[in-house]
């Protein structure tokens, strides 16, 4: 890579120096440095490519991170003191990107750095959240939960042409695609982080004051926000609506790719593996199932054991009643292929193991998603020592005594450089 000039950049780009320039100009300046250096960074290109499939990408500012990761920071950083101006001012115009909200969002954004650091091909895949999970106010002495408009001011989102259609009970909608860049530290070579949007998505159904909107409108709301209010039926239906639009869209890009490096689909698991955060992305496991099945022709036995090859699940809660659990009618309402399909892996889970505690659907017709995805995956972690412990020993027993060799531990919240 060539030497950084960022005073002839200045005078390229503003027509002035340098010193001139105000704190605005030289933040415009440096993400369109960074993106010309990421642009340049070929992707990691393995046989065998890492879907980390996640509701959140806590990934914070990115502007600092990319410049270190890159190898250009102190350079940078000289030039600027020589001009007259303070870094972390400038820094101060990032917008951060809401799309994550705690700790699996960070631990998400933790593993993406590491993969793209070790040089891996791996990308993270999840949604294009427009005013995420909400920005908080003070007025009169009282919170208030307001839209978080990031988008408007972001200057990291990639067009990417990619577009799939996504089929729910009655109706259907279309997807698009942006990408961020994932460098790897001292790494000439990027992953990315694949948000996929909806393309009828309309903002105007959320007033700027206020976080409510209609819950109801699906083909126009499905990524207006991160973990929607499922207070009511409404809600709940539209967090399911939200999680199958994620894995379609991630399993239809998966085979995509994987086809197009030379997979034939009967040994796709030689070409991805998927990582489940938390049980939000479960439905990637039904739904892989169903496109091999109807989409490329394979049966239905074979398709399940490529899956249970291929798919592995990160659980992030000791509490049994935080794990994620939706009505089997819910799921019927948002795709009757899906949960179909959920029965189906719910019956060769009975068989294999006559214990009510392991089954996917209980005796209320209520569907465990982390019970599928322990069933259906080849590896468990949890997120410390002591919590895949807790799992081992208590919260998950049933299933360790099952299954003692897919349970592991994977640490959170730490970026391995």
């Amino acid at each position: 890579m060539p030497r950084i000039n960022l005073a002839e950049l200045a005078e390229q780009s503003f027509g002035t120096s340098l010193e001139q320039l105000d704190d605005r100009r030289i933040y415009k300046l440096l993400v369109k440095l960074v993106q010309e250096r990421s642009a340049a960074c070929p992707l990691n290109n393995g046989k065998k490519k890492l879907y980390y499939i996640s509701a959140e990408f806590l990934i914070g500012k990115l502007l600092i991170n990319n410049m270190i990761d890159l190898g250009i920071y102190d350079e940078v950083k000289d030039q600027l003191v020589a001009a007259g101006h303070d870094l972390n001012k400038i820094e101060e115009f990032e917008v951060e990107p809401s799309l994550g909200n705690g700790g699996l969002g960070r631990l998400a954004a933790c593993f993406l750095d590491s993969i793209a650091t070790l040089g891996l091909t791996g990308d993270g895949v999840g949604l294009n959240y427009h005013y995420g999970l909400f920005r908080q106010r003070f007025a009169d002495n009282q919170q208030k939960a307001v839209p978080d408009e990031w988008l408007g001011e972001q200057d990291i989102l990639i067009d990417d042409d990619h577009s799939y259609t996504v089929e729910f009970g009655d109706f259907a909608v279309t997807s698009k695609l942006v990408n961020i860049d994932v460098p790897g530290y001292g790494q000439p070579t990027k992953n990315r982080l694949r948000l996929f949007d909806l393309a009828s998505v309309d903002e105007g159904l959320v007033p700027g004051s206020s976080i409510d909107f209609d819950k109801t409108e699906i083909a126009k709301n499905l990524t207006l926000f991160l973990y929607p209010d499922d207070s009511d039926e409404q809600g709940r239906l539209l967090r399911i609506y939200q999680e199958y639009f994620m894995v379609s869209n991630a399993a239809q890009l998966l085979i995509d790719e994987a086809v197009e490096r030379g997979s034939n689909l009967h040994d796709l698991a030689d070409y991805a593996v998927v990582q489940i955060n938390d049980t939000h992305p479960t439905m990637v496991i039904p739904e892989l199932i169903r496109l091999l099945t109807t989409e490329h022709d394979i049966e239905f036995d074979e398709a399940v054991t490529i899956v249970r090859s291929m798919v592995a699940y990160t659980n992030h809660t000791i509490l049994a009643e935080a794990l994620e659990k939706w009505p089997l009618a819910c799921l019927q309402k948002v795709s009757p292929a899906i949960a179909d399909i959920i029965v189906k892996l719910d019956e060769i889970a009975k068989a294999e193991h006559d214990d009510p505690r392991v089954a996917i659907i209980d005796e209320h017709d209520t569907v465990h998603m982390a019970h599928m995805d322990i069933h259906f995956g080849f590896s468990i972690n949890g997120v410390a020592a002591l919590h895949t412990k807790i799992l081992e020993d208590t919260e998950l027993r049933p299933f360790y005594e099952i299954y003692p060799e897919k349970f592991s531990n994977k640490t959170n919240g730490i970026t391995f450089r």
